[in-house]
This record gives structure tokens, sequence and C-alpha cells, in this order.
């Protein structure tokens, strides 16, 4: 009876659609001249109805076969909504076993009042290959304009039975969205929610039997990594001849008016955050053999890996590089100088491709030779040298800003691999893919929340990714006033992380490009005699160095002067704005910014009134700004400080972080006020 339920649904389902006309190539003159959407005036475009479905098909001779049908209309009401006309899907590729992509698609416009369609070409199709394992299918739908409505719909064929994630939300809001997936009974899956996102959604559940003729002795098939059915059996677990019955799983969702995710600044990844549907394998249920369960504790994650040739042999290859790591590293006693050392070996010797993955690409030895390697390449081979010199390290399983948070014990979540050594007690991470990263200074990439650490007995344990120190960025400031412009010397020195993401931005670009970053906010300030120390080099620190001249910084009013303390440096603008939050505030790592300011008073000019100094602390010591300002014989001395000692702040401390940069762009507004003596 239940099942006649379900159908009856269905049929319902199925009646509104047409209705509707969400079938593919119904779009509708009501839809191409919408204007906006009406629960979400702001959004740049709505996704008018998506369809999503999973099914599991028998193929004689190949077994089960995981097919994936994704149908989307998205309307485009602005420009800054031609984004949603290219989409990127990525499907595993190693050669051998591949899932294959095929899309087909339609831009509708409205022209004098008639629909006309224009369909997506094969030369608006793209293959990219991110690694070994994985390729990248990108396609631009064609003649987009501001009104236009695309739909195109996308297969993809899996001789796996790994259901991807499902996205249940996205930036934009989605006006229709069903999701429906049918699983054979053998395939067991844990079902869970994005934990993370601020909305969550459920399945609900039905059965029915299904019949499959099997010829001669050719089984069930794979549809699995590792596994393969080896019999078959009857609805009570005899066999039926050709016939052959099991039970089919379907899971049916149907949602109305999903809202967008909510953009938020100083945010890690907005992905981290949306409405998803989590399908981790747990079982394999081969009815002719040994059920087969698959990783649910990090334990056996790490012992799965440890158990791969193609991992820990790259460990555990040494022979390559014996002779040139022993001159390197010759006549050094310290184990964190040696360790500091073998890291920048392999970044000599080694480039990153820009491939990731926590397999290698190339393996150790090839990549050593060829001077390339991708990040397992790389780093497993610095885990190899520090562990050949003595020193305890081990491989760390990391997640990508980009590839999100893994929420349960699996490898899948993981695209990327580090090393970890202990030394003398303490725990360090090292990344060699980074030619200006360090010891406990990872790139940017993969500085995400936490890695998996782990050991060659099966032992696991979280490793922070972000840095334990803060970063130091102190900029000095000299400028001699008059009544018409400012002129200005600075000096700026960058420390740590600071320094780390300014040489990956600007190490091979041209002084022009460098000039041109520099932020006066909204003031005409003309730069010139820029100058970058140490730039290319591996030192901790680097600094720039440039004189600025404005005549905008300085008003007179009523024969007194008026000028920021701050000059173009002041931050006169709130980036919080939001009344509330959802997600934590991510401020990438602890760091500190400081400005010592010196401002020469013109002859015939006095200090008339000051700013007041002020300080404001959040609470925990998780950070805090400084506004302090002195008179001198003929000067103003001002040294400000901007203290961020906690890379993520939780959503609850918002209202105290809102509430200190407001103090901050309030104060960083006043003036000095000079009056003629």
């Amino acid at each position: 009876m239940k099942l006649n339920y379900l159908f009856i649904g269905l049929l319902c389902i199925s009646a509104t659609l047409t209705a509707q006309n969400f079938k593919y190539g119904k779009v509708s003159k009501e839809e191409l001249a919408e204007k906006q959407n009406t629960s979400y005036p702001e959004a740049d475009a709505t996704v008018l109805y998506r369809d999503y479905k999973v099914k599991f098909d028998y193929t004689q001779g190949q077994g089960f076969t995981q097919n994936v049908t994704v149908h989307e209309r998205v309307k485009i009401y602005t420009k800054q909504g031609f984004d949603w006309a290219t989409r990127n899907y990525i499907v595993y590729d190693n050669g051998s076993d591949r899932e294959i992509f095929d899309v087909k698609g339609v831009t509708y416009n409205l022209v004098n009042g008639a629909i006309k369609k224009e369909k997506l070409q094969n030369s608006a199709q793209f293959e990219e290959r991110l690694n070994k394992y994985r390729v990248n299918n990108k396609f631009t739908m064609p003649a987009i304009q501001e009104g236009s409505v695309i739909e195109y719909e996308y297969t993809i064929t899996s001789p796996f039975s790994r259901i991807s994630d499902i996205n249940l939300q996205y930036t934009i809001p989605i006006n229709k969205e069903l999701v429906e997936l049918r699983v054979p009974e053998y395939y067991v899956y844990n079902i869970q929610s994005n934990p993370k996102a601020s909305v969550a959604y459920s399945f609900n559940q039905d059965s029915k039997e299904r019949e499959i003729t099997i010829r001669g002795k050719s089984g069930l098939g794979t549809a699995n990594y590792n596994s393969g059915f080896r019999g078959a059996r009857g609805n009570n677990g005899t066999f039926k001849g050709k016939e052959y019955s099991y039970k089919e799983n379907i899971y049916l969702l149907e949602e109305s008016n999903v809202p967008p995710l909510k953009r938020e600044v100083y945010i890690d990844n907005l992905q981290n955050y949306q409405a998803r549907s989590i399908w981790e394998l747990a079982l394999i249920n081969d009815p002719g053999g040994v059920p087969e369960r698959f990783a649910t504790t990090w334990e056996a994650v790490s012992k799965s890996l440890y158990e791969s040739d193609d991992f820990v042999n790259e460990i555990n290859k040494s022979d390559y590089y014996q002779s040139d790591l022993a001159s390197a590293i010759s006549g050094v006693t310290s184990e964190e100088e040696k360790m500091a050392m073998i890291l920048n070996f392999v970044k000599s010797k080694v480039r990153w491709n820009t491939y990731i993955g926590y397999f290698p690409e190339k393996g150790v030895k090839k990549a050593y030779k060829e001077g390339t390697g991708n990040t397992a390449d790389i780093n497993l081979m610095l885990v190899s040298m520090l562990q050949n010199s003595g020193i305890n390290a081990y491989p760390v399983l990391v997640s990508t800003r980009e590839n999100g948070i893994p929420v349960y014990p699996t490898r899948e979540g993981f695209n990327y691999v580090i090393a970890a050594a202990v030394v003398n007690g303490t725990m360090y991470v090292l990344d060699a893919t980074h030619p200006y990263g360090n010891v406990n200074m990872l790139p940017e990439r993969a500085m995400n929340w936490q890695g998996r650490l782990i050991r060659p007995d099966g032992t696991s344990d979280w490793v922070g990714l972000y840095p334990g120190y803060i970063s130091q960025k102190l900029t000095y400031v000299q400028a001699e006033i008059d009544k018409e412009a400012v002129a200005v010397n600075v000096r700026e020195r960058k420390g740590g992380h600071f320094a780390r993401a300014y040489r990956n931005k600007f190490v091979a670009s041209t002084t022009k490009s460098q000039i041109d970053d520099i932020d006066t906010g909204n003031e005409m300030v003309e730069i010139s005699e820029f100058e970058a120390t140490d730039l290319e080099s591996l030192n901790e620190n680097m600094s720039i160095s440039y004189t600025a001249n404005s005549t905008s910084l300085v008003e007179e009013i009523g024969g007194d002067l008026y000028i920021s303390p701050m000059l173009f440096f002041a931050q006169t603008e709130n980036p919080f704005k939001s009344d509330s939050r959802e997600y934590p505030i991510f401020f990438e790592y602890p760091k500190s910014h400081k400005y010592n300011i010196s401002l020469k008073i013109p002859e015939g000019y006095q200090v008339k009134s000051l700013p007041q100094s002020i300080k404001a602390n959040l609470a925990n010591d998780t950070g805090g700004y400084s506004f302090l300002i002195k008179e001198g014989p003929g000067i103003v001395q001002l040294a400000v400080s901007l203290d961020i000692n906690t890379p993520i702040i939780l959503p609850q401390d918002y209202e105290y972080v809102k509430g200190m940069f407001s103090q901050i762009t309030e104060k960083e507004k006043e003036k000095i006020v000079l009056t003629k003596i």
C-alpha cells in the first residue's frame, strides 16, 4: 500500500510539472519576460527548475551501472548572473575506469515578442584534466544576455556505486527542486545532511520489486571500485533461473522556494555551508559472497591507505635521492634546521605542476628526475626524506578550501596531502609545493580547518592546519603637510603569511602591477620611487617602500587645515554590514597590522584639536584595536594596531566583531585640525 501512495504522489508531481511546462524544451514567454525573483528580488539569477535523478541499470555482462541525469533551467536577470552560463562538473577518469559525461543545452531569448533558441555547440565544451584521476567538464551556454533563460541536461554514466554528494542549495534561489534516487538493495549508504548548513532537507523513502534477466553465469557485475557480485538469489534467497528479482530502494525529495546561500565577507568557502545530501557507501551486500564493509572510522581510512602500494611504496623509496640529500644536509646537527633544509631541498628539486591529489601521479622517482610532480609526488617525497634523515614524519590528508570539509571518515573527502614532522616533541606541518612557503607556513589552498595525520600502524590524529603564530605587517610613515598637498614616505615590512601571500601574487609581476595594488581608498594619490626588497628570497620577511603625493588629503576650511592622521590608510567603511551572521568569520591566519605614522606640522600652524586615543578588545583575547595619538614638538605621532589572534571567530561573536570594526571606521574618519599661529 505504501508503494501505491508513492505512485500517486509521483503522478501528482508529474501533473504539476506538466502544467508548469518544466519538460525540457518547454520554456515559456512568461519565464523570458520575468524581471526578478519575487521572493529574492536582489538575486542575479534563479534556478526555475532542477531535476536530479540517480538510478542503477543492469547490463548483461557488465552488471549495474550508475546513471545520473540532471536537468536545470536557469533564469538570468543581470550581467552579474552571466556567470551561471558557465558550468563545471568533475568526473573520475584514470584511463581504464572512467565516468562518461554528456551534455545538451539551449539558450532562450525573447526577440521582438518571439522566442529565439540557440543550442550549445561542441566548440563551447571543454575537458580539463585536474590530476591523474579527475577531469573537469566545462561548458558555456551561448547568446547570453539579461533576461535569457538557459536550459541544459547532462548525464554521467559511472561504473561505480559511490554516489557523489548532492547539492540541494545554490548561491541563487531555486524555485522548484526534485531529487530522486533508485538504488539496488545490495548497496547500503549512510545518508547525512551537511551539519554546517543552516537548512536541511530529508528524503521520503519507499521500495519496489525489480526483475532482471541473467544469461548464463555472467553474474550481476561490479558497480564498485573493488568488489563484484558473484551470484544471484531470488526473493527467498534461492536462484530463479534466468529471471531474478531484487528490491529497489527509492529516495524522493521535492522542495520549493529553496533560499540562496547568503554571501558574507570574510568566509573560507561558502559551499562549506551549503545544504547538501551526503551519501557514504557503507556496505555492499553481495548476494553471492561475503558482505564488504567500507571505511567507517578514521583508523580504517589510515589502514586502507597503508595497504595501498601506490601510496606506501612511494614513501619507502629512497635510493634515487640518497647521495644528493646527504650532501644537502651535511654537517647539520639541529633537527629543526635539518627539517627546514630538507623542505627547501625538495622545493629546489621538484616544481609543482598544479595537479592536486594524495596519490602520486608520476611516482616520486620520476618526479625527482623530471623536476615536476603533483602534490603527492612532492610531499610524499618530503615525508620519505624526513624519515630517511631520522626525523619522525607522516603524511597528512587534507581537503583544500575549494573541496570543502569532510564530515565523516572517508578517503574521498580529502584531495591533498602534506607532511607533518615531530621534532623535540613539537609537531610541524610542511608543504613543499609552494616555493615561498616555510615550516608551519602552508599555502592558502591547504589551510582548511584540520588534516588527518596517518601512521603505518593504522592510527591517526587530527592536525591543525592554521598557524599558531601571528604574522606581522609593520607600516612606517613619515608625512609632511602644507596647505595644498601632503608628501608621504612609506616603508612596509611584511612577515610570515603577509610575505608569502605578497610573493605568491607578485614574484613574476611588474613594478606597475605592484603599484596598482596599493590601496589608496577614495583618495587621489600619486605613487613613485617604488621598491620591493627580498621579493624572490626565502627570508621570513620582505619589504616595500615608496613615496606618495596627494592634494586630496588636506582640506582648508575657514583658514584651518583638516587632515586624517591615517592619511590614505584609513578604513572608512565597515565590512560587516549584516545585522546577523550565519557563518564563522574567517580571517585566514592570526595577524597583526601596525602603523607608526609621523606627521610634520607645517610652519606657521599649530594643533587645534586631535582625535581621542582609544583601545578596543574582543573577548578571550581573540582580537583588539588601538589608536594612540599624541602631539610632539612640531609633529603629530600616531600608533595604530589591529590584531586578530585567531583565524576563525564563531557567529555568536559576530556582533562584537562588527562593533569593533564600527569603532575602527568611525575613529579613522576623524580629522586633525591645524590652525594658524
